[in-house]
């Protein structure tokens, strides 16, 4: 799979089970699984459900208070797509 580093999230939803509900720049929309990431690094604020809860868009990548952020495009490449 080629990795497109261009890709952007244009809407992202969280979800119960830390799962982000995102629609990305080509059009795709799914489901990206972040329960393996909250235990980890400095992911780990995001265990908080309520700080989980307030993620935001910056510049098309999925965002959190305290500069915690994920790449759209392991997003993109890592949602299940609906």
């Amino acid at each position: 799979m080629t990795i497109d580093y261009s890709i952007k999230v244009t809407q992202c939803e969280p979800m119960p089970g830390y799962k982000l509900k995102d629609t990305c720049s080509d059009g795709a929309t799914g489901i990206f699984e972040m329960s393996r990431y909250v235990e980890r690094g400095m992911f780990k604020p995001l265990k908080d459900t309520q700080t989980f809860g307030r993620v935001r868009l910056t510049f098309g990548v999925p965002s959190w208070p305290g500069d915690i952020d994920i790449a759209a495009e392991r997003v993109r490449s890592g949602m299940q797509i609906i």
